[in-house]
């Protein structure tokens, strides 16, 4: 167990020192190119931060008998955990401003997240009629970042050199290895209580690939960058759905297995709506996230984790 916990520990510090490279490199490259920190959130570092959810998803898919209920549980839990257990932990430390994200890319992030849930009410298993669905959203996604309007006032000239993609390379690499060292210890360490697979997904996988999220916004308000940290948050729970989940349904489609949805239970995907339509409504009304709502998200966090390991 001591073995366990020292190795969490190395684990995280990695995390968080890839964490810093990410946001210093991304920021110099928003920069040189005259492209918003937003942006660079909902691409570049959403997708590096995304990575263990992905590497988990292909590895589940990939099993002689795919761990639907493992994908499931990770992508759910991994986007209230972004919202709840994210924000709220750095809405703590830093006043978090929800304007910075544009009308289009919460509504995006709301009907998607909407899409996604309805899935598990209309049908037993995953077809790919609702493949096709999200593949339409991928294309609607990828026309909304080419429409994407820079935001000039937050650019300011930085001395850049093509050591910064290396730079950027190495902190997602490190991030990954930084983010499985954290996962597989605490795996290791809470595997012994003999919680469900789709427990494990939405409490321990969840918390602990979220890690690079929680680590980007707080370093992002460290390094006044909070347009990236916030970015990373919707772009994160938006590559869940399109750019983690759906490749692991297009694997397990195309082995021509069932991928089941019924197995989830709807409290799950009730919360997932209900707090992505919680801060929709916050950004669109241009609020800040205090201490008080950061003790309630994180409150309500505990209360929805206790209730799923009950």
């Amino acid at each position: 167990m001591f073995v366990d916990i020292l190795i969490l520990l190395v684990g995280l510090v990695l995390l968080l020192y890839s964490a810093d490279m990410m946001i210093n490199s991304s920021d110099s490259i928003a920069k040189k190119f005259q492209l918003s920190p937003i942006l660079i959130g909902l691409t570049i570092v959403a997708f590096g931060t995304s990575a263990p959810e992905l590497v988990i998803t292909l590895f589940a898919a990939f099993k002689e008998i795919p761990a639907t209920d493992a994908i499931i549980g990770n992508i759910i839990g991994s986007n209230i955990a972004n919202i709840l257990l994210i924000l709220g932990t750095a809405s703590l430390f830093f006043k978090i401003d929800l304007s910075n994200i544009g009308p289009k890319d919460n509504s995006f992030l709301l009907i998607l997240t909407s899409y996604f849930a309805t899935m598990f009410y209309i049908a037993s298993s995953l077809n790919f009629t609702i493949i096709i669905g999200l593949i339409v959203f991928v294309i609607l996604f990828l026309n909304l970042l080419k429409n994407y309007e820079s935001n000039n006032e937050e650019l300011k000239f930085k001395e850049f050199s093509k050591r910064t993609y290396v730079i950027l390379l190495f902190s997602f690499i490190g991030i990954f290895i930084g983010g499985k060292i954290f996962l597989d210890s605490s795996l290791s360490i809470f595997t012994t209580f003999g919680l469900e697979e789709t427990i494990i997904g939405i409490s321990i996988l969840a918390i602990g690939t979220s890690l690079p999220e929680l680590a980007t916004v707080v370093i992002s308000y460290i390094r006044k960058k909070g347009s990236i940290g916030i970015g990373n948050i919707i772009g994160s729970n938006i590559m869940n759905i399109l750019f983690v989940f759906l490749p692991g349904a297009i694997i397990i489609k195309s082995r021509n297995l069932d991928f089941s949805l019924e197995n989830t239970d709807l409290i799950h995907l009730n919360v997932l709506i209900l707090v992505t339509l919680i801060i929709t409504a916050m950004s669109l009304l241009k609020m800040k996230l205090n201490k008080i709502f950061a003790l309630g998200f994180l409150v309500s966090y505990v209360v929805y984790i206790t209730y799923s390991v009950s």
